[in-house]
């Protein structure tokens, strides 16, 4: 009996102990937890109170602009602010983007392009100048080989022109050593006539239907007609110099077309 108690009260005991190791080994853990599992080090103390601090001050700052608002103004912080960084921004910076300052390449192309224009100008001028030019010695020309043609032959030229049927003018008067030229020959040509010129002078027939000159070296009178139209009564007279035949041409008593330009011929020598 004594050792059924015996047994009861080793295992009550046992029990006891039991119950209190347990008990205790929960109250020191979780005192452990809750004294030292929310302990903070120094340092993060310390950022707890500058955000503390920052936190205050923005506060106030934001409290500030918030009551001069209220107060019905703008909040004059945030205008100062605003007007200092416009202020900041220099005014040329607006300038210079509305006047550009041209790059030296663009001055380049300007300059060239107004040299390719005034080079144009002048060319065209110089072209108007040179065809002038042309003209004028085109003219010079002309006259200089008509002027070498006067001093080969030591005289003048003079021009005798077919108007329809006849010769314009009729009747010339020349020195020895001029010359005659006849124009605008499509279908005429001009003949001396036999007995009407100066005796031992050259005969003379020209091309039909071609321009032609003579020079005269040798005075007297020289009768001449258009073979194709002396019908109608186309010809003329060239008194060179003195008359020295007026006495045969008037003796050679041409009948026809071929009288009337000798009479022509007499009555301008005898009023010469």
């Amino acid at each position: 009996m004594y050792k059924n108690k015996a047994v009861m009260v080793a295992v009550i005991l046992a029990i006891v102990a039991i119950f209190v190791v347990f008990a205790s080994t929960s109250v020191f853990k979780d005192d452990s937890q809750e004294r030292y599992g929310e302990v903070s080090s120094p340092e993060s103390e310390a950022m707890t109170e500058e955000a503390e601090i920052a936190s205050t001050a923005v506060k106030d700052e934001s409290t500030e602009a918030l009551a001069q608002n209220e107060a019905g103004g703008v909040n004059e912080t945030v205008t100062e602010h605003m007007e200092d960084s416009q202020e900041a921004v220099p005014e040329t910076v607006v300038e210079d983007e509305v006047e550009a300052t041209p790059t030296p390449t663009q001055e380049l192309q300007s300059k060239a392009g107004d040299m390719m224009a005034e080079a144009e100008s002048a060319a065209a001028g110089m072209a108007e100048d040179a065809e002038t030019a042309a003209a004028d010695i085109a003219q010079e020309a002309e006259q200089v080989v008509e002027e070498a043609k006067q001093a080969a032959t030591g005289g003048e030229m003079h021009i005798v022109t077919a108007q329809g049927l006849k010769y314009s003018p009729l009747v010339i008067q020349i020195q020895p050593g001029d010359t005659v030229a006849w124009e605008n020959m499509p279908t005429h040509d001009t003949q001396s006539i036999e007995g009407l010129i100066p005796e031992g002078a050259e005969a003379w027939h020209s091309e039909l239907g071609k321009n032609y000159e003579r020079t005269f070296s040798q005075e007297g009178i020289y009768v001449y007609k258009c073979t194709p139209h002396i019908g109608a009564g186309m010809g003329g007279a060239i008194i060179v110099g003195d008359p020295v035949n007026l006495d045969a041409i008037k003796a050679a008593d041409a009948k026809g077309a071929e009288g009337r330009l000798a009479r022509k011929a007499i009555a301008a020598a005898e009023a010469m």
